[in-house]
C-alpha cells in the first residue's frame, strides 16, 4: 500500500477493497472457520485409534521389577445417533458458513457503490455550493453598486450579505462533508484516494420488469442470502436438538486391542493380549444434565425458527419497499428535472423583474438558491434510484460483481 493519494475508477475501487477490506477477511476467515464443522461432524462416524504406553516401577513382597508396555485400540461407532445427528449439523453449519461469505462478498458491493454515490452527492453538493456562492458574491457586488448611486436601499445590502455568508458556510460544510466520504472509500481500499469518476448523465432511469411486485418477492424468498442463512442455521438447532435428545439413546461400537506388556515379579518376559469385540453403553443417570441439555437445545431450536420467520417477514417487507422505492425514484427524477428548467425559467423573469424594480435582491436571492436546490435534488434522485437498486439486487439475491462493473461503464472521467 502507498500512502499517495490517487484517482479511481468504481471498478478499480471495487477490486482494491477484494485485497484489502477487513470485513470481507474477517469473513472470509469465518467462513473457514465454519466449514470445519462437517469434518469435525463426520469424524464421529469414522474410526478412532489410539496409541498408549507406560512404565512403573513396583516394589512389593513379591519382588521389585519394573512394568512397561504399550496397547494399541481401535474403535468403529456401529450405532451412535448422537454422532450421526451432529454429522447432519455439521453439514448445515457449514453450509451457512458458506452462505455467509457469499453475503459478505454481496454486503462489500454493496458497501462500495454506495460510499462511491456518497461522494459523489458530496462533490454535487460542494460544486453546487461554490456556484451558489459565486453568483451570490456577484449578486452582493451588483446591490453594492446600486447602493452607492442611491437606487436601492441598504436592507438590500443586508439581505444580499447575509446570503453570502450563508453560502460560505454551506460551501466550508460541503468541503469538509467531501473529505469525509473520501475517508470512507479510503477505509474500504487502506490507501488514500483524491479523485472519482461521475455517473454519466445518460444513465438510464427506468423501472424494472415485470412490474407485479410479487413476482420479485417469490424471487426474493428463493434468492435472499440472508434468508437462505436463516434457514441454514434453523436446521443447525434442529439437529443439535436432535443430538441433545440422544443422550439417552445407547452406542454401540466395535473395538480392537492389542497390548504387549513385560514386567512381572516371575520375570516371563513380554506377553501379548488381542482384543476384539462389541461393546454397548447405555446412559442411565447424568444428574438430569442429558435433560437440561435437550431441554436447552430445544428452546434454541425454537428461537432458531422465530428468527427464520421474522428474517423472511422482513425480506419480504424490503422487498416491496425498495420495488416501490425504484418507481417513486423514476418518477422523482423526472420530476426533478423538469423543477430545473423551471427553476431556471423563473430566475431569468426574476431577475428581469429586479433590473426594472418591480422584484427586490431578496425575490432574486431565493430564486437563485431554488435553482441551486433543484440541481441538487436532481443529483440525488439519480443517485438514489441507482442506491435503491442495487439495494433492490440484494435482496432478491442476484447483486454480483457484474452489476457493479455494468456500473461502472456510465462512469466518466471529470
Amino acid at each position: 500500500m502507498t500512502g499517495s493519494s490517487q484517482a479511481g475508477t468504481l471498478a478499480d475501487i471495487y477490486q482494491q477493497a477484494l485485497a484489502q477490506d477487513p470485513q470481507l477477511k474477517a469473513a472470509q476467515a469465518a467462513s473457514l472457520a465454519g466449514a470445519e464443522a462437517l469434518p469435525q461432524g463426520r469424524a464421529g462416524l469414522l474410526p478412532s485409534l489410539s496409541l498408549n504406553g507406560n512404565t512403573t516401577w513396583i516394589d512389593s513382597d513379591a519382588g521389585n521389577y519394573n512394568n512397561h508396555g504399550y496397547t494399541v485400540s481401535l474403535s468403529q461407532p456401529v450405532f451412535s445417533a448422537a454422532s450421526w445427528f451432529s454429522y447432519k449439523q455439521g453439514i448445515a453449519q457449514s453450509e451457512a458458513a458458506k452462505l455467509q461469505f457469499d453475503q459478505a462478498q454481496q454486503n462489500l458491493i454493496l458497501r462500495v457503490t454506495e460510499s462511491y454515490l456518497e461522494v459523489l452527492r458530496a462533490q454535487t453538493t460542494l460544486e453546487t455550493s461554490l456556484a451558489e456562492e459565486r453568483a451570490i458574491m456577484r449578486r452582493l457586488d451588483q446591490v453594492n453598486a446600486q447602493f452607492e448611486v442611491g437606487l436601492i436601499a441598504i436592507t438590500d445590502v443586508h439581505e444580499a450579505q447575509a446570503s453570502f455568508d450563508n453560502a460560505k458556510v454551506a460551501r466550508i460544510l460541503a468541503e469538509g462533508n467531501l473529505d469525509n466520504s473520501y475517508q470512507a472509500l479510503e477505509r474500504l481500499i487502506g490507501q488514500p484516494i483524491s479523485s472519482i469518476d461521475s455517473l454519466d448523465k445518460a444513465y438510464p432511469i427506468e423501472n424494472i420488469s415485470p412490474s407485479d411486485p410479487d413476482n420479485w418477492v417469490e424471487k426474493a424468498r428463493s434468492g435472499n442470502l440472508a434468508l437462505k442463512v436463516a434457514v441454514a442455521n434453523t436446521e443447525s438447532a434442529r439437529r443439535q436438538a436432535q443430538t441433545a435428545s440422544s443422550g439417552h439413546l445407547p452406542t454401540i461400537a466395535i473395538t480392537a486391542s492389542h497390548d504387549r506388556d513385560d514386567g512381572t515379579a516371575s520375570g516371563d518376559g513380554w506377553t501379548e493380549t488381542n482384543q476384539v469385540g462389541l461393546t454397548l453403553s447405555m446412559p442411565l443417570f447424568s444428574g438430569g444434565a442429558t435433560s437440561s441439555q435437550s431441554r436447552q437445545a430445544e428452546y434454541s431450536h425454537t428461537q432458531a425458527r422465530f428468527n427464520q420467520e421474522d428474517t423472511q417477514r422482513a425480506v419480504i417487507q424490503d422487498t416491496r419497499s425498495l420495488w416501490r422505492n425504484i418507481r417513486t425514484d423514476v418518477l422523482s427524477v423526472a420530476a426533478r428535472q423538469r423543477s430545473i428548467l423551471s427553476s431556471e425559467t423563473a430566475l431569468k423573469a426574476t431577475e428581469e423583474g429586479f433590473n426594472v424594480g418591480t422584484r427586490n435582491v431578496v425575490d432574486v436571492l431565493q430564486a437563485e438558491q431554488q435553482l441551486y436546490a433543484a440541481q441538487r435534488d436532481y443529483a440525488n434522485a439519480r443517485y438514489n434510484y441507482v442506491q435503491d437498486l442495487f439495494r433492490f439486487k440484494q435482496q432478491i439475491g442476484t447483486l454480483n460483481p457484474d452489476d457493479l462493473i455494468g456500473l461502472d461503464q456510465w462512469m466518466k472521467a471529470r
